[in-house]
């Protein structure tokens, strides 16, 4: 069953040389760099905690892009009945809103240069001059959100489309 390999077949120092170097750094990671496991809820909650930490600092080593400044604020759709009638489930708290504004001020930026991705949990904006990673604090739909570019201001503003789990109990 084992046998000395072929002559013909090229193994080790007989393959030609690439000019590339292949390396590999699994056996030196630091011990602190290593993902560990959490043992119990505490850690979880601190892994959780750090990454959501890493995720908020945002425009960290990107070099010469900033982190421009945002506002997150809640809409609700209130039409007449709401405020005259008070007919429907509605309060002022946040739990009845069906949007969260999200208004980005990106100065010396143009439409064109932005390029946004938004996922249920989180929106991300980069340009050549701003990057930014933003995780949201509810669920969103992708899907029926909207984006819009106030020239005069200079800012991105998403209007999100919240989707919770009990939202058919508010609304």
């Amino acid at each position: 069953m084992l046998r000395p390999p072929e002559p013909e077949i090229l193994q080790g120092d007989a393959l030609p040389s690439t000019g590339f170097d292949i390396t590999s750094t699994r056996d030196k990671m630091p011990a602190e760099d290593v993902n560990k496991a959490p043992r119990t809820i505490e850690e979880f909650e601190e892994q959780e905690d750090k990454a959501a930490e890493e995720l908020g600092q945002v425009g960290a080593g990107l070099g010469n892009r900033k982190a421009p400044e945002y506002t997150m604020n809640y809409q609700q759709a209130v039409t007449a009945e709401d405020v005259f009638l008070q007919i429907g489930p509605k309060t002022p708290s946040s739990a009845s809103c069906e949007n969260l504004i999200v208004r980005i001020k990106m100065p010396g930026d143009k439409k064109e240069n932005v390029d946004l991705a938004v996922t249920t949990d989180s929106v991300t904006v980069n340009s050549s001059r701003h990057s930014l990673t933003l995780p949201l604090p509810h669920g969103i739909n992708p899907d029926q959100s909207k984006a819009s570019w106030d020239t005069d201001q200079e800012t991105l503003v998403l209007t999100l489309k919240l989707d919770r789990e009990f939202d058919f109990i508010n609304f």
